[in-house]
């Protein structure tokens, strides 16, 4: 079970309890007031001496937008809108490289208050890394809200120095941007040069490649390498396809005339030969002369001279026909003969033509590469060449990716320490600080101090309290004491009644603690002598351990419990008669242990001999943890008071001792807080007490 938790897991503290709290503070006031005092007594030389601190700022305007006084494209530029651009200024504002810059210029290393203090003389190199870090930590840089203004501030022991060092990192600043923008300018025209270089080397080294492969392959580049054969072989393929027609022509003629001259046609009437001039010329003289002899025959007769002369020249005529068509036969056989032999030479001539330019195919690959590299690596070239010059241009404008709006002025008053608001947060701080560490020990403090906190710590009820004396109070000093102490009196009546409220039956009533020493004999006491107002008490000491309420009341050696339980005496033999009550010790017994006694069968019976005779039964027992006494005695009475010393033990160790009460179904009627500091009483019957005497 946790040490929280009582009563089948009920919770024990649900709540924080702050009134705790706040009491810690209000009865340690005068400490935590000395405190603050002192802490600020001390502090105060120290604030007085603190040299003052002046700041001054100067405003930077950061670009959004290039100046392009060119077309040109920018070897450096800047895109304002990406997230990380405006951040990515601040940090280069507060680049070391900028402050090593504003050291060297300003001289800062010469300033003991950039370099410090040092037991042993410091290196130059030494001294500009101190000032560096000294800038840097006293360096701002802060953005305007929803503008592109920042404010570059330093913070400085001389105001001089303040402004002069704040203005020095924004122009140290620009200039870096500048030549952060010339550098990357003259870079990238160096690299392109030597681009230029190599690339004019490799592009000649290609030509020369070119013209040494034309040269070993014989080739000409008229249209392309293969341009010049191109051009002879569609020259030859036109030349045949013309032969081709002139050799199907002739073909036709030839075929034609040989047909029909086969076939029995005159070859006179044969129109491809009768079309011939020659043949048309004989055909009208021959068609003349028969006119012409037809017209003498009539007129002379056949006999006649002049009709045998004209007959003997239309068979001169018809002979020359004859040769006329032999000749046009023959001529019309060679032409297509000769029609025939030109086609197929230049069918021969094409066909060799196109061998050779199936052949020139694999030249022509390697001839288009090596074209194609040439190409390409005179495109890049130019390219390179054109970029080059662009940069060039670019060059000659170079400009910053900010600019200075207002410069930083000379501070007229330091801005820190305020001494005044120093001293008053030095004394505030410690008077929280003090007030803090008694709250820390209040809460760490696990001790139950007043009743408030017995039903949430210990889940128990709330009897009573009764407040710690100058003199200790002893069960004898309970009983003799007759009202001399209104306080105890009125604590002890509020105990009784509290004891009644609970609407019990509870007539046996075990009186036990957690440790021996938190006053339970007392408190028995005290009940006892309570309820013995109006009603028959007996008061028994079963504590044979320490004996203490015997030793307080009685004679140690007289005759008590041991007895009884033993039969060595008789009840009447054993009973004290005290003036308020009655009393039983724990007798003389010396040999027999306390757990023998206790587990007694006899001990069953002497209680409910006691039940019937008096009203209330008070039984001072052992603490819990000195053994199983009181959870024995528990188990025989109808219930059990519990006594808690304020401020002595942990909560977790009281509510130990209640679960092995607990544990053994002990009934437990509520707790009485024993020995609590003055100024921490609750309850108001010892508050304000009755002075009221003669009644207990």
């Amino acid at each position: 079970m946790s040490s929280l938790f009582v009563d089948e897991g009920s919770k024990l503290e649900s709540t924080i309890d702050f009134s705790r709290f706040l009491k810690s503070a209000k009865k340690n006031w005068w400490k935590v007031l000395a405190f603050s005092v002192i802490t600020t007594g001390a502090m105060t030389p120290l604030v007085l001496k603190m040299p003052p601190k002046y700041e001054a700022f100067a405003s930077v305007y950061l670009k959004a937008d290039e100046t392009k006084p060119t077309l040109f494209e920018q070897v450096r530029s800047f895109d304002a809108t990406r997230k990380e651009y405006y951040e990515t200024q601040y940090q280069l504002i507060k680049a070391r490289r900028v402050a090593a810059s504003v050291v060297d210029d300003l001289k800062l290393y010469n300033d003991p208050e950039f370099y410090g203090k040092s037991k042993k003389p410091l290196t130059l190199a030494q001294k500009k890394d101190n000032s560096v870090a000294y800038l840097l930590k006293h360096l701002t840089v802060s953005a305007v809200r929803k503008t592109q203004l920042v404010d570059v501030g330093f913070e400085s022991e001389k105001a001089v120095l303040a402004a002069e060092v704040a203005n020095s990192v924004v122009q140290s600043y620009i200039n870096y941007t500048i030549n952060d923008n010339r550098n990357a300018t003259d870079n990238a025209s160096v690299l392109l040069g030597k681009q230029i270089a190599d690339l004019k080397v490799d592009l000649q080294k290609k030509e020369d490649n070119l013209n040494a492969f034309l040269k070993k392959e014989h080739l000409i580049t008229f249209r392309g390498i293969d341009g010049f054969q191109t051009s002879e072989l569609s020259l030859l393929n036109e030349n045949l396809a013309a032969a081709v027609a002139q050799r199907v022509h002739s073909e036709a003629i030839y075929k034609t005339v040989t047909s029909q001259a086969n076939s029995g046609i005159k070859a006179a009437s044969i129109p491809e030969i009768l079309r011939n001039p020659q043949m048309e010329n004989l055909h009208v003289k021959i068609i003349d002369q028969r006119t012409q002899l037809s017209d003498l025959e009539k007129r002379y007769g056949a006999k006649n001279e002049q009709v045998i002369q004209a007959k003997s020249s239309l068979a001169i005529l018809q002979q020359q026909a004859n040769v006329v068509i032999k000749q046009i036969v023959q001529g019309i056989k060679e032409q297509y003969q000769a029609a025939v032999l030109k086609e197929n030479q230049l069918q021969d001539s094409v066909n060799k033509m196109t061998a050779n330019f199936q052949k020139l195919g694999d030249k022509k690959t390697e001839y288009n590469n090596l074209v194609d590299g040439i190409t390409k690596t005179r495109k890049i070239y130019n390219q390179l060449i054109q970029r080059q010059n662009e940069t060039e241009v670019n060059g000659q404008f170079v400009e910053s990716a900010a600019s200075m709006i207002d410069p930083a002025l000379i501070p007229q008053k330091p801005t820190k320490p305020n001494k005044k608001l120093l001293i008053a947060v030095i004394a505030i701080m410690s008077l929280l600080i003090a007030t803090i560490f008694f709250v820390i020990l209040a809460a760490i403090n696990n001790k139950v101090l007043t009743i408030s906190e017995i039903k949430r710590r210990l889940g128990l009820e709330i009897l009573g309290e009764i407040k710690r004396y100058k003199e200790p109070l002893t069960a004898k000093s309970v009983i003799e004491s007759n009202s001399s102490i209104p306080s105890l009196d009125e604590a002890a009546f509020g105990i009784r009644s509290a004891i009644h409220l609970l609407n019990t039956q509870s007539k046996m009533i075990a009186v036990s603690s957690t440790i021996t020493n938190e006053g339970t004999s007392t408190v028995s006491a005290l009940i006892a002598k309570s309820l013995a107002v109006d009603s028959r008490v007996l008061v028994v000491d079963l504590d044979f351990r320490t004996k203490a309420l015997t030793k307080a009341l009685a004679d140690p050696h007289h005759v008590g419990m041991s007895e009884l339980i033993t039969h060595k005496a008789t009840k009447d033999d054993c009973i004290i008669k005290l003036p308020n009550f009655d009393f039983i010790t724990t007798g003389d017994n010396k040999t027999l242990s306390p757990l023998v006694l206790l587990t007694n069968n006899n001990l069953k019976t002497l209680f409910a001999e006691f039940n019937n005779q008096y009203d209330y039964v008070i039984f001072d027992t052992p603490a819990v943890e000195q053994g199983k006494d009181a959870a024995l005695i528990s188990q025989l009475v109808d219930g059990v008071i519990f006594v808690v010393e304020s401020n002595q033990l942990s909560s977790n160790q009281i509510v130990s001792a209640i679960n092995q009460l607990q544990s053994n179904k002990a009934k437990l009627l509520g707790c009485v807080l024993n020995k609590v500091n003055e100024k921490l009483i609750e309850a108001a019957e010892n508050i304000n007490p009755v002075n009221v005497k003669g009644i207990i």
